[in-house]
């Protein structure tokens, strides 16, 4: 006699008998500011410190003391979509939609088109929003 074995991770949870998985719980594409912000980190590792605002201003992930910084970038830059500082020290890029901005504050060694790409792809995750990038 032959036996199939399950293939398919839910099959077997499902023949198990532990309930499966909870369906009331929708499942999202969007990412939340602070996995927004790790996943950033996995691209670069030129990133220093990092922020997520929201549409007001108030701070959704990263650390308290750039949340004030970021938003006074923001603000000498009001209908900028994308904003680069560069120093000798490094870079700071910001990024925003309607409903968030993104703040970095990078090393001398980033690489500028690369990181305003990422912070393009992050803001479009955190708003849900697939893309398919060749």
């Amino acid at each position: 006699m032959t036996r199939q074995a399950t293939t398919v991770a839910s099959q077997a949870i499902r023949d198990s008998g532990t309930g499966g998985y909870p369906r009331a719980l929708p499942m999202t594409d969007a990412l939340t500011p602070a996995q927004a912000l790790e996943y950033l980190r996995t691209l670069s590792a030129d990133i220093e410190a990092a922020a997520v605002l929201g549409a007001d201003g108030g701070l959704l992930a990263g650390p308290d003391e750039l949340a004030e910084p970021a938003r006074a970038l923001l603000a000498e830059a009001p209908d900028a979509d994308e904003v680069e500082v560069s120093t000798a020290e490094g870079s700071v890029f910001a990024a925003r939609s309607d409903d968030h901005a993104v703040v970095l504050v990078c090393g001398r060694f980033a690489l500028p088109a690369l990181v305003r790409f990422d912070l393009r792809m992050v803001l479009g995750d955190l708003a849900g929003a697939r893309r398919d990038v060749a």
